[in-house]
């Protein structure tokens, strides 16, 4: 077996509207579907009993090929939080900007909080500024300018 392409990423939410103010609001992520998820599908996909929901597919504005699913579960059973950062089963998601120092200084003025400043890491050829923050539900966002 080869993987031939990743086709979404799926973030489980508490909230889809919620959500879609941070997702869509503050990184400008475009919305390009919703459709509700039926219990006898979830429950058979994911091992649930009597849950149901929405998944409301994002993408990067210009990026078609990589879709992100937000899934807003009702009736699954409330499970442990987000993983610390860094962390065996802590996940996050990357997305590139033009001026980081700007992005981040736009999102504070929002109300977003970020785990620390930006933070340049050399590699064998150029660098990258990361900074994380989290999303509304706790799920890590990293953010990125790549120099050359």
């Amino acid at each position: 077996m080869q993987v031939r392409v990743l086709n979404h990423i799926a973030v489980t939410v508490s909230n889809t509207q919620r959500s879609l103010d941070f997702y869509v609001g503050m990184l400008g992520l475009e919305q390009v579907e919703q459709h509700q998820l039926p219990m006898s599908s979830i429950d058979a996909v994911f091992g649930l009993t009597r849950a149901s929901g929405t998944s409301t597919r994002l993408q990067v504005p210009g990026q078609p090929a990589i879709l992100i699913d937000l899934m807003e579960l009702s009736g699954a059973e409330e499970g442990t939080s987000v993983q610390p950062l860094g962390s065996i089963g802590s996940t996050h998601m990357a997305f590139t900007v033009d001026n980081l120092d700007e992005v981040v200084t736009e999102l504070k003025a929002k109300g977003v909080s970020f785990i620390s400043d930006p933070v340049t890491f050399h590699l064998t050829e150029g660098s990258v500024t990361v900074v994380f923050m989290r999303d509304p539900d706790g799920n890590y966002v990293e953010l990125e300018e790549v120099h050359a």
